[in-house]
């Protein structure tokens, strides 16, 4: 993997969104894979302005969720919810290019199946922007919770806290596996703030293993790591 250290948080904004609109402006009918969280809020903010400039067209682009939570659509908690706000209806997604596991779904495992075949059905995934959680999750590969292909995971406390508001536990999710997201010939980790320091050296030093799924990605030959001076304090 390469390691790009910048020194800060907006900087990692801002390379994660250059990366993307370069991307874009090689392949307007990119596939590509989108994280929600804290960490790229700037980095959909930034793309949202330089839309506004004229100099990004995401119309033609297809984008994945890298995970949902099982809840109903209308809750502000949901995966669903953020996008509407943060990327599909900012950057002009068409309504029939915007995937993402159906949180309401009756059967949750024919879900997984179902986004696998969409994820197939669209030719893979081009690219994949990902985050790292403190504990090293990826998308939802949660600590002993990782499995190859899309699948339900139960969040742990720590995860369905960043939730916030009135959620009622336990909630599980539906979340890519890691070989679906490994199959894509490009990925990109954002990484900010010094919680996740620990989790980037683990990714870089240790052994794979499923106490901390970071480490599976680790050899990917086209992942690079964006992380700001806090993230890669440990490095």
């Amino acid at each position: 993997m390469k390691i790009e250290v910048l020194r800060s948080a907006a900087e990692v904004a801002e390379r994660g969104a250059s990366l993307l609109e370069d991307e874009v402006a090689r392949n307007p009918r990119l596939v590509v894979a989108l994280p929600t969280g804290r960490t790229p809020i700037a980095m959909y903010r930034l793309l949202t302005k330089r839309r506004a400039q004229g100099r990004f067209d995401f119309k033609a682009a297809t984008t994945f969720n890298l995970d949902e939570v099982l809840l109903p659509k209308a809750m502000p908690q949901t995966f669903f919810r953020f996008m509407v706000k943060h990327v599909w209806e900012p950057l002009d997604v068409a309504e029939e290019r915007r995937f993402i596991p159906d949180g309401e779904a009756a059967d949750p495992a024919a879900e997984c199946v179902r986004y696998e075949a969409a994820i197939a059905k669209a030719g893979g995934l081009d690219m994949v922007f990902l985050g790292i959680g403190a504990d090293g999750h990826v998308a939802y590969n949660l600590p002993r919770q990782v499995k190859p292909r899309t699948h339900v995971i139960t969040l742990d406390d720590a995860t369905f806290a960043t939730l916030g508001g009135d959620v009622p536990g336990p909630v599980r999710g539906i979340t890519m596996g890691v070989e679906t997201i490994l199959d894509a010939p490009k990925l990109v980790l954002l990484a900010t703030g010094g919680s996740k320091a620990e989790a980037l050296r683990r990714m870089r030093d240790d052994l794979i293993s499923a106490e901390w799924p970071c480490t599976s990605f680790r050899d990917h030959p086209g992942l690079v790591v964006l992380a700001d001076e806090a993230a890669a304090s440990q490095l």
